[in-house]
């Protein structure tokens, strides 16, 4: 016997929720919040996707793969990696939704609510940022190969300093309005990058 079809648009669910928890955070985000949200009963939500610490592993994961997805696809449009590093930068700036400018990285959030707190969950944020790094790795490398980095800092090294770059972007975009965030990236690029 075949089981019953979900009569909701999961990745619409998995959005909606990741909203609640990207606002709120972990601990604060009820059951209720998630439901409300999502649109959907408590049946279908267990049903679909377990309870709440296992929606939010796959809304993590979820999230994960849209972002770094999108990095990717940035990466792959532009023939100089430092123009697309620039754009990845730029897109925290100037967000395409307002609100997004107060909630900082969905990462960072979860990382400083769960370490010390959760290791299992604190593991999952770590290593999403990681994989950000990761990428940023690759493609430098692959930049200074075409020789496209003036910089004698190492990729591994420029990777690092852009993960950290990204993070503290993202705090401080609730600090500082779009215009002052612009010159921020462009300065700790130029630095990087000797541009």
């Amino acid at each position: 016997m075949s089981g019953r079809n979900r009569l909701f648009d999961e990745e619409k669910a998995l959005a909606q929720a990741a909203e609640v928890f990207w606002i709120k955070g972990y601990e604060a985000a009820s059951t209720e919040d998630l439901l409300t949200a999502m649109d959907l009963n408590k049946g279908s939500l267990y049903n679909a996707f377990g309870n709440k610490r296992e929606l939010f592993i796959k809304v993590f994961d979820w999230f994960a793969q849209r972002f770094i997805r999108n990095m990717k696809e940035v990466f792959a449009k532009h023939s100089n990696t430092v123009d697309a590093i620039r754009e990845i930068f730029l897109h925290v700036a100037y967000p395409d939704k307002p609100i997004d400018h107060t909630k900082g990285c969905f990462y960072v959030n979860i990382l400083g609510e769960t370490t010390g707190m959760d290791p299992d969950l604190e593991k999952v944020a770590r290593e999403k940022l990681l994989d950000m790094e990761k990428l940023f790795h690759k493609e430098l490398t692959k930049a200074q190969k075409a020789g496209q980095l003036t910089s004698t800092i190492q990729p591994s090294l420029l990777a690092k300093h852009l993960l950290n770059l990204w993070n503290g972007i993202n705090i401080s975009r609730r600090l500082y309005n779009e215009k002052e965030l612009e010159k921020l990236v462009e300065l700790n690029l130029q630095l990087c990058f000797d541009r």
